[in-house]
């Protein structure tokens, strides 16, 4: 068995190098929150979080299969085809399928969302409510025949396995919509984040839409109705999406230069490090 890695990415780092300069190199201009400032950083360094989905099997082992699943089912597809979406090209059906996935998954994974998950609902409920949980753990465990498995990580594994669900029905409602590609400039680039991908839903209208960065010239708008027509160059187009793409971010943000539209926003989070 292959060493399991410490690290494990939940910003792909395939996709940072979209925003890399020159583009699909490991040269990213990273801002980071807790700092207030810009530094030159590789993918490699950034967008992990340690053991995030690893586990411990029934053998008592470390395993890191959820997170060897999304790279096999989830990021090799969609690596070539988010590269060719960044360049422009024309997408078939698999590759539109891979990259509805992956904005999924990227969506489903990040930290700050799994930290949300269980102070909802995993920290709120009662002592007695947590023993009865345990109780019915250590039932199971040894009907199965297997070593004792702890609260936490019993809860760890459901939580993947509703991650996995949650990434699937999004794919499906995406691959439902239209999509317009927003294009603009180098010189005045989209950027990403630790949380790139936004979603709004107006309930007066019924209409719904996902946002996400694709690279420093191309994002893609996915709307359940609209009548948005693709290849947008609007300035304020640009500056909105990059201000949706920050406002989510709690870690950090990725940009090909340090000067883009709307990264006076940057400033807020300097005022309150």
């Amino acid at each position: 068995m292959s060493k399991i890695a410490r690290r494990q990415h939940y910003i792909s780092r395939f996709y940072l190098r979209n925003f890399a300069e020159p583009i699909f190199s490991n040269k990213l201009n990273v801002f980071t929150r807790k700092d207030g400032r810009w530094e030159e950083r590789s993918p490699k360094g950034i967008g992990w979080f340690s053991h995030l989905f690893t586990v411990f099997n029934n053998a008592g082992k470390r395993t890191d299969e959820f997170d060897q699943f999304l790279k096999i089912k989830v990021e090799d597809p969609a690596a070539p085809a988010l590269k060719k979406m960044a360049q422009g090209r024309c997408l078939n059906k698999d590759e539109r399928s891979a990259i509805a996935l992956f904005i999924a998954l990227t969506a489903a994974r990040s930290p700050d969302i799994l930290r949300t998950t269980e102070h909802k609902y995993i920290h709120s409920i009662t002592s007695e409510k947590r023993k009865e949980i345990q109780d019915l753990i250590e039932l199971w465990s040894k009907m199965m025949g297997q070593p004792s498995m702890s609260f936490d990580n019993f809860l760890q594994q459901n939580q993947l396995g509703g991650i996995w669900i949650w990434t699937k029905s999004m794919q499906e409602r995406l691959l439902n919509w239209k999509w317009h590609l927003l294009n603009t400039t180098l010189d005045k680039p989209f950027v990403t984040s630790d949380r790139p991908v936004y979603a709004e839903w107006d309930r007066d209208t019924n209409i719904r839409l996902v946002s996400f960065p694709v690279a420093s010239t191309v994002a893609l708008l996915a709307i359940n109705n609209s009548q948005i027509s693709d290849g947008l160059t609007d300035d304020q187009n640009v500056c909105t999406l990059n201000r949706q793409t920050m406002d989510r971010a709690t870690d950090f943000v990725v940009a090909c230069q340090r000067k883009f539209p709307c990264c006076k926003f940057l400033d807020k989070w300097k005022r309150c490090s």
